[in-house]
């Protein structure tokens, strides 16, 4: 079965599975890393690690991608077939990685508004609740001083209280 038959069995591919295909065939071949690196003239850790899917380790992209197809080739493998299925797992994962940011990023927009809603509403019942406060010390305020004696003037819209 070729790489282009497994990639249309596959549920959910990993980066991961390009270093296992090349495993395969390097073991199947009968070949150590020593000898796989001795004839691509590439580092067995990079071989290594590109069998172990730590595509990190690699010093770049571009090193990447070549190391790879290298290795494809040296393993009987059609290299630029390997790289095409890299690249498609690379976007699949990518768009998945950014489909994930783009939600985490709607749910903090949403979290941010209903926070700040919320902060919106809290001050406005503070504002009322002092509103009302001084309200109501003005107006015992003024009862009593007119109680007292001390306030005579009296607005023309209290009268109705009377």
């Amino acid at each position: 079965m070729g790489v282009a038959d497994d990639k249309h069995t596959r549920e959910v591919p990993s980066l991961k599975e390009i270093g296992e295909l090349l495993r395969e065939a390097r073991e199947s071949c009968g070949m150590t890393l020593q000898q796989a690196s001795e004839i691509t003239k590439v580092r067995t850790k990079y071989l290594e690690a590109i069998e172990n899917g730590e595509f990190a380790v690699i010093p770049g992209e571009v090193y990447l991608k070549g190391f790879i197809r290298t290795y494809a080739d040296c393993l009987g493998l059609d290299g630029t077939q390997v790289i095409a299925e890299y690249n498609e797992l690379r976007s699949v994962r990518d768009s998945a990685a950014l489909r994930q940011l783009e939600q985490e990023r709607i749910g903090r927009m949403k979290r941010t508004r209903e926070e700040s809603k919320q902060r919106r509403l809290h001050a406005l019942g503070k504002g009322i609740l002092i509103a009302l406060i001084v309200a109501a010390v003005a107006l015992v305020v003024y009862y009593a001083g007119r109680s007292m004696g001390l306030i005579k003037w009296a607005p023309p819209w209290l009268k109705w209280l009377r």
